[in-house]
């Protein structure tokens, strides 16, 4: 099933305009869809990392959870959906911080990713690779989530949270 996504305007307006997920699709200029992301950090201040799985576009790569806003939801909804789905991770919506919003201008779909954080020890084998995109999940330092980046093993736009980190810690 495609999944159907809301396209919002720079101010996160909704502009009355649905689009499927697919590979192709385009947005207008000042068109958005929204993006969610989750960072989980331990007691330890450790960051828990899932890895896509091996056939999917990046395969193999490691990253937060992430995904996007279907229509009709909130981000704070997409998110949750997105932590159930993938890592089976059931948390309350006051768990969730929403702590950065980026704009990412791209030519052929922009968006407008909401990064979330959830401070919470939760232990690896309670999580659940449900919906099959991830294989992996490991808990990672700061200073190895640096060269991890560095080295390729997970995204260089990821970057930004390096800094965030240390203003949430």
């Amino acid at each position: 099933m495609i999944e159907k996504l809301d396209v919002y305007d720079r101010e996160k307006m909704k502009i009355g305009k649905i689009v499927e997920r697919k590979k192709g699709e385009k947005l207008n200029k000042g068109e958005y869809i929204i993006a969610v992301q989750c960072w989980i950090i331990n007691s330890k201040g450790e960051i828990l990392l899932t890895q896509r799985k091996l056939n999917k576009t990046h395969g193999g790569m490691w990253e937060p959870t992430s995904g996007l806003v279907i229509s009709g939801e909130t981000s704070a909804q997409g998110i949750k959906r997105e932590l159930l789905e993938e890592i089976g991770l059931d948390i309350l919506e006051d768990e969730i911080i929403l702590t950065k919003e980026i704009i990412e201008e791209r030519e052929d779909i922009s968006f407008l990713r909401d990064i979330y954080v959830i401070k919470k020890d939760i232990t690896l084998n309670e999580l659940n690779f449900n919906d099959g995109e991830v294989i992996n999940v490991k808990y990672v330092t700061i200073e190895k989530l640096a060269e991890m980046i560095q080295n390729g093993e997970s995204f260089e736009w990821l970057e930004y949270f390096l800094d965030l980190y240390k203003e949430i810690k």
